[in-house]
């Protein structure tokens, strides 16, 4: 029974649907109605080219009847997560963003963990890049001196660490218990932007130290009142009639997440999504792996049954409100459009074209002639799109041909193309000058593409056109900054991927000599850590998570001298 004969076997029942490929599900969904949601993916498959994705590569199809609605995303949410399918959003999306975590022993130490590891104290967050949660992490050790050792051992004499001013030493007894709990109470205000109640408490402390002449602790809680002062003349959108507040706001198919934490807009992040589709699994796979606040906010309707999921996942009531403040709303709405202007007049009269949609860069790189492989960025409208970039490791050559290795990236993009597997660009953009370009006008018409290729130049940031002239970009600043961010993106991809290949070179030349790596633990490593470094700089709990001896890192670190 081929697929289109098993749609129109399918139950107008409520329930869960599965295109399955050859080794897993490629896509996961729920229906009201089962076969007329299943027809039209069908319809949608002729014209849209994620939909035509899902049915080409999909080898057969079930379903599975529920009650209700309820019952029906409940299981899709636990399918999706348990097979991750490639063409699912929900798993793509805030798969566990970093949180801060004040541990409850009796002198608390901070520490970066996972929704998964935050037990045993109280969170802050999360923190939509990790780099900042480390920085927020080095800062409270600066500022307010939680240790650093965990778990805290006995000392004599304090480690380096206290030397630098990164810890109080409660280990060696350098702290007063009291005066430490007033450290980790800053440290809290400082995280959660409550510093009313605290700032009076640090007043008095100083008072109290000065009168003993402590000068130097006086110093110290000082400079912990600055930071909490600079908290609490931070940026914030006045006016807010709530505390704490997640608001995800669309335009299109972007979707913008902004953190509000005591009144304040405390993180942001901008995710692009397929299509309008994909709103509400979005939410649900963020949900999945990071704390619900007390309200959600969205410009976008929410159905009762995700409503009522996220209220038994958070085990207590969340609110939900399309009533967004005209201040945020306005900040929401410039930071989604931030780098949606297109140059469209300069795209005429420079450069004799329409304004583009879609323009895909590319670019290759090696090592001295090895390790080949190239990158294709893409920019849709106006902005990068990450999750449509694609690396490519070159397989058709031997010694130093850059030429031939472009050709390859450019012809296995042509066919997906061809195939209807990807939106067709309006340009292609490679780095490069005209021997470049020569090659992508060569694939161009080799595959008959509608699309028109250029290649820009380093250093002298010179465009080269199919009609052979020759532009200064400098000379046309709006064009330079869309030109400029996609070359610059694709060199950037490209190099990584290459260095990402040699260190794992370097990391299998290097674990095929230490003792007691066996091809078990090699896969192990492979999965969780890019290189060696990663490998050896990892803490004691993590490698017992993975099973992995915490001896290994001394072997490693004596193969290495």
């Amino acid at each position: 029974m081929n697929l289109k004969d098993k749609v129109l076997s399918a139950p107008e029942r409520c329930g869960v649907y599965i295109f399955k490929g050859k080794k897993k599900p490629v896509y996961i969904g729920k229906a009201k109605n089962i076969k007329r949601r299943l027809l039209q993916h069908l319809k949608l498959a002729e014209t849209d080219p994620k939909e035509s994705a899902i049915v080409r590569e999909a080898v057969d199809l079930e379903w599975i009847v529920t009650r209700n609605e309820f019952e029906a995303l409940v299981l899709e949410i636990d399918l999706i997560q348990t097979h991750r399918p490639r063409f699912n959003v929900m798993h793509k999306h805030g798969g566990g963003y970093p949180l801060i975590l004040i541990t409850a022993d009796r002198f608390p130490t901070v520490k970066v963990v996972r929704r998964s590891e935050a037990e045993g104290g109280e969170v802050f967050g999360p923190f939509l890049q990790a780099g900042k949660a480390r920085k927020v992490k080095r800062l409270i050790h600066r500022v307010f001196k939680l240790r650093t050792c965990d778990p805290m051992p006995k000392r004599s004499e304090p480690c380096m660490d206290y030397h630098l001013g990164l810890c109080s030493g409660p280990c060696a007894g350098l702290i007063s218990e009291e005066d430490y709990r007033l450290s980790v109470e800053g440290a809290k205000a400082l995280l959660s932007g409550e510093v009313s109640e605290i700032l009076p408490k640090l007043y008095s402390r100083i008072e109290e130290l000065s009168r003993e002449m402590l000068f130097e602790k006086c110093a110290q809680i000082r400079d912990q009142i600055v930071a909490l002062e600079n908290i609490a003349k931070g940026q914030a959108v006045s006016g807010l009639p709530f505390r704490e507040a997640d608001l995800f706001y669309r335009i299109g198919g972007r979707v913008g997440l902004f953190l509000i934490r005591s009144g304040r807009v405390v993180s942001k992040e901008v995710f692009d999504l397929g299509s309008e589709d994909d709103l509400e699994e979005f939410l649900i796979g963020y949900y999945y792996h990071n704390r619900i606040p007390e309200l959600v906010i969205g410009n976008f309707p929410v159905s009762d049954e995700v409503k009522r999921w996220l209220r038994e996942r958070a085990g207590r009531e969340v609110g939900f409100s399309r009533d967004i403040p005209e201040e945020l709303r306005e900040l929401a709405e410039e930071n989604l459009k931030e780098g949606l202007t297109v140059p469209e007049e300069d795209f005429r009269s420079v450069l004799g074209v329409e304004p583009p949609e879609v323009i895909e860069g590319f670019d290759v790189s090696h090592f001295q002639g090895e390790g080949y492989v190239g990158s294709c960025v893409v920019w849709e409208e106006g902005r990068m799109n990450r999750r449509r970039y694609r690396r490519y490791r070159i397989k058709t050559l031997s010694g130093i041909d850059d030429y031939g290795a472009l050709r390859e990236v450019l012809e296995r993009r042509a066919r997906r193309l061809k195939k209807g597997e990807e939106r067709t660009p309006d340009i292609w953009l490679i780095d490069g000058g005209k021997g470049q370009l020569g090659v992508g006008v060569s694939v161009k018409k080799t595959y008959n593409l509608p699309l028109k290729v250029f290649a820009l130049a380093k250093e002298e940031e010179i465009l080269f056109t199919e009609d052979g002239r020759e532009i200064r970009l400098k000379d046309h600043p709006a064009l330079y900054r869309v030109f400029g961010l996609i070359r610059d993106e694709a060199h950037r991809f490209a190099l990584s991927y290459s260095r990402k290949l040699r260190g794992k070179k370097v990391m299998e030349e290097v674990l095929s000599k230490v003792k007691g790596v066996g091809e078990v633990r090699k896969r192990i490593i492979y999965r969780n850590f890019e290189t060696l470094y990663d490998l050896i700089s990892a803490d004691d709990a993590t490698l017992r998570k993975l099973g992995l001896p915490v001896s290994l890192k001394q072997e490693v670190k004596k193969y290495l001298g």
